[in-house]
């Protein structure tokens, strides 16, 4: 409980962070756009940037220059940036066809020749913008008809010299290929170096994410390939590729600058295809990791409202199905909040990682619908887009989760490693220490019974597949190692002693069955073989954070060509083969084995203790 409010603090700060310039940008006082006119006279505009938002006067199916304007008297004072479709002009609402003028004249205590730079978005769906009679800037080709219009978008950052301490900003915009046109988004003013900053930045920030979301795309495409059964992996791989194209279409269109000739109407299209999709794509992936009858079922509906709005994308102009724009963008949201009750669902059901990806898709869903509302200007802010911050918020969590499966592989396989050293008691050995007890009772009980016990204390440290944790207490090896002596000692009398050398503290952490596999290799293959009675000595020291282990035994050693093979992974049993890969992983070192055929052989190793 105390990580799921954990998970939801750091999603509300996190919230809150976002929104924090908004207050920060209401205190301070800036020049202001008021009916067409802004003066800068007391505001160094060399060294900052300032926003060119207010009211501009707005001449409606009009392409004006600056001596048309002489003569012209604006038909209205508009708010920008917002869609002239939203403008009122003689009781009437505009449509979303036209053309129009923008001015503002803006006064400063500049000299002539200062260099100024914009920061330019988009206009739709083409615009030509001038300083004075001077064309600084376009995008497209305007024009007061459909067939003479070239729409594009490519937002830019442009110089230009003021020509006089007070000049216009005069733009064009037409628009006949989009439901919308206008004003659309924010004109930044500023210093050359401040300028060249503010578009570094924002594209900057957008090759970033894009980045991050084609190499997730690749990973994830990656791990599908190589694991068919994890189609949450190709369906996130699948989002984070459509999601990388939606996010350029509403961002700095990295992908006109790459491939100029992509024309207008395949722009858009791309731009709606993977705005629509990619909802589907997150809803497959949370679907197959919190299944439920209402994830089916949403999928399925939602499924069939994509079908139905790339039908109307193909068979349909653009201006035409950008109308249902606000349609598509309300249907993203609920596709958003369907996710989240998708996983309090699965929340419910008791299913893992639950509580991290509701908090992402909380900070996704505060995100998207934020900017739905800002690039549909119904609301305007200083700090634009959050949609960037909302996925590396998700993403971030997403990595976490998939380190966590990861994490639970890796446990898997140690678990079962674990198990396959539990499992290789050989069968002969058991067969051979119940004949010894049978044997044994003939003629002394109260030993057979102390066998018993031993065999009994074997079996339950050798068998305990509950506990298949990666360490115990040092107390478990001892224990289980002079059990199996003890039973070898019954089977074999005399001819095997061993000697234990223990430290005072036998509760350490040490990793599981590290001891006893070496003692028995010491017995089968060093003592058995060889003429005689035989000692293995098993010392165990503490030495500060570290624990020392050694097993000599003075048995028949390993010839040289044994140690050739023994190095190799040749002849060697599969429990000391994943003794020593265990030590490998766990502290960078393994088995140090030394061995001759006159004094035995000696295996040593060592433990970082924690």
């Amino acid at each position: 409980m105390r990580v799921n409010r954990l998970i939801f603090l750091v999603c509300f700060f996190f919230i809150m962070l976002m929104f924090s310039g908004c207050g920060k940008a209401k205190v301070i006082d800036l020049p202001k756009v008021k009916n067409g006119s802004m003066d800068l006279s007391n505001y160094d505009i060399c060294r900052k940037t300032l926003q060119l938002d207010g009211s501009w006067e707005f001449y409606w199916n009009k392409l004006l220059l600056e001596n048309d304007l002489r003569s012209e008297k604006p038909d209205a004072y508009v708010k920008v940036p917002n869609t002239w479709n939203k403008y009122t002009i003689n009781g009437e609402v505009l449509p979303g066809k036209g053309c129009a003028t923008y001015r503002l004249h803006v006064k400063t205590n500049l000299s002539a020749n200062t260099m100024l730079g914009l920061r330019i978005y988009n206009f739709s769906s083409a615009y030509n913008l001038f300083i004075n009679d001077r064309l600084i800037a376009s995008n497209g080709k305007v024009a007061a008809s459909a067939s003479g219009e070239i729409g594009n978008y490519t937002p830019q950052a442009v110089m230009f010299n003021t020509p006089s301490k007070d000049f216009d900003i005069i733009i064009q915009v037409s628009n006949f290929h989009y439901a919308r046109g206008g004003f659309w988004y924010t004109l930044s003013m500023g210093g050359p170096g401040a300028i060249v900053e503010l578009d570094n930045i924002l594209i900057g920030k957008e090759i970033l994410i894009i980045g991050i979301l084609l190499i997730l795309f690749l990973f994830y495409l990656t791990i599908y390939l190589l694991r068919r059964e994890l189609k949450y992996s190709l369906y996130f791989a699948l989002m984070c590729f459509l999601m990388a194209f939606s996010l350029d279409m509403v961002g700095q269109f990295l992908l006109l600058r790459l491939f100029p000739n992509i024309n207008f109407q395949l722009t858009i299209f791309i731009w709606y295809t993977s705005s629509t999709w990619v909802v589907q794509a997150l809803l497959l992936f949370l679907n197959e990791l919190f299944r439920s009858k209402f994830s089916a079922l949403v999928i399925k509906i939602y499924m069939f409202g994509c079908i139905v709005s790339q039908i109307l994308y193909i068979a349909t102009p653009t201006d035409f199905y950008t109308k249902i724009g606000l349609i598509s963008n309300m249907g993203g949201g609920v596709g958003v909040l369907a996710s989240i009750v998708i996983v309090i669902i699965g929340i419910k059901k008791g299913q893992r990682d639950g509580w991290l990806n509701i908090a992402g898709l909380i900070v996704l869903a505060v995100t998207y619908i934020h900017d739905i509302l800002y690039w549909t200007n119904v609301i305007n802010n200083s700090f634009g887009e959050l949609i960037y911050l909302g996925l590396i918020f998700y993403l971030l969590i997403q990595m976490i989760i998939q380190a966590q499966r990861i994490k639970m592989i890796d446990e898997s396989r140690k678990s079962a490693e674990l198990s396959m050293l539990q499992a290789q008691i050989k069968p002969h050995f058991l067969y051979n220490t119940l004949n010894t007890i049978i044997s044994i009772s003939r003629y002394d009980m109260d030993n057979s019974r102390e066998l018993l016990r031993a065999f009994s204390n074997y079996l339950r440290r050798s068998f305990d597949f509950k506990d298949l944790s990666q360490f115990v207490p040092l107390r478990n090896e001892i224990e289980l190692a002079q059990a199996y002596i003890e039973i070898e000692k019954a089977r074999f009398e005399e001819r095997i002693n061993v000697n234990f050398e223990l430290p005072e503290n036998i509760d350490l952490k040490v990793p599981k069955l590290i001891l006893q596999p070496l003692i028995e290799n010491a017995v089968i293959h060093g003592i058995l073989p060889k003429r005689g009675n035989g000692r293995i000595d098993v010392h165990i020291r503490q030495n500060g954070k570290v624990l020392f282990f050694t097993v000599k035994d003075d048995g028949v050693g390993i010839d040289r060509e044994s140690k050739t093979r023994e190095k190799n992974g040749e002849n060697r049993s599969v429990g000391l083969m994943n003794i020593n890969s265990r030590l490998h992983r766990l502290y960078g070192k393994g088995l140090q084995i030394k061995s001759n055929s006159e004094t035995g052989t000696e295996i040593s190793w060592f433990i970082q203790l924690k």
